[in-house]
């Protein structure tokens, strides 16, 4: 019984493998496509790998370069914001993501964001979610060494330092904590959108009856609140709040 655990085991870890060479192989094709300026077979293939379950920030990154260059701002737009979900350090894709942003029609100045919301979030994107859940686990490491030295030392001094170590850690491992949970949270939930119609009128209601608030353009990001039918409660980046039809665009 355990050769035949051993021998799935061996064949599962060979199949993983295999299909990670697979990939790479698809991913280094389609990018000597992209490389030729053949843009469209390049999204072909990023998108067959996508379709496969491989998803990765440079994936994302790269589909998004590609509709760049097919000028189809608004998908750009939309798998750039879907990389940095990922990797939210990734200065290429924010620069990238910010000459896409400038080419779209809307230019929608942001409501002012209070100092320390602005600091606790700029903290939490300096890592992955993968990066804070590491990032834990050796402040929790840390915290068990003081500890011990706590209950073990008999030195006063050295008893009152690792007191105040310990607790110094506690409240790192907590705050790290956090921001893994925020990260796959994010990860996880699809609250934002992309508008992809060309023009799209908000509405004070969930109906087309509804009276006329704003106008939006493709390539705009929403915030999504609420969802009601065929249509979704959204938020702008300069507060206003309306309804539009959920298939005026594309969440992430």
């Amino acid at each position: 019984m355990k050769r035949v655990y051993c021998l799935i085991v061996l064949m599962a870890i060979m199949l993983g493998l295999n299909a990670q060479v697979v990939q790479n192989q698809e991913f280094a094709s389609a990018n000597y496509y992209y490389n030729e300026s053949r843009y469209d077979t390049a999204l072909v293939i990023y998108e067959r790998i996508l379709d496969e379950g491989f998803v990765s920030s440079p994936l994302l990154y790269n589909i998004g370069n590609t509709y760049f260059k097919l000028r189809n701002y608004p998908m750009a737009i939309l798998y750039y914001e879907n990389a940095l979900k990922i990797d939210p350090t990734d200065e290429e894709v924010r620069q990238n993501l910010a000459i896409a942003n400038a080419l779209i029609t809307d230019k929608i100045e942001p409501l002012p964001e209070f100092f320390m919301k602005r600091w606790w979030r700029n903290i939490g994107n300096s890592l992955s979610a993968n990066g804070w859940a590491t990032i834990s686990l050796v402040f929790f490491a840390f915290l068990l060494v003081s500890v011990f030295f706590y209950l073990t030392t008999r030195s006063v001094g050295l008893k009152k330092t690792t007191f105040f170590t310990t607790l110094l850690l506690l409240l790192m491992c907590v705050c790290s904590v956090i921001f893994a949970y925020q990260k796959k949270q994010y990860l996880e939930n699809h609250d934002e959108a992309i508008v992809m119609t060309p023009t799209i009128t908000v509405k004070s209601s969930p109906s087309s009856s509804g009276v006329d608030l704003f106008v939006l353009h493709e390539g705009t990001k929403v915030e999504i609140l609420d969802k009601v039918d065929n249509w979704d409660k959204i938020r702008i980046a300069d507060g206003s709040v309306g309804w539009m039809p959920s298939s005026s665009s594309i969440k992430f």
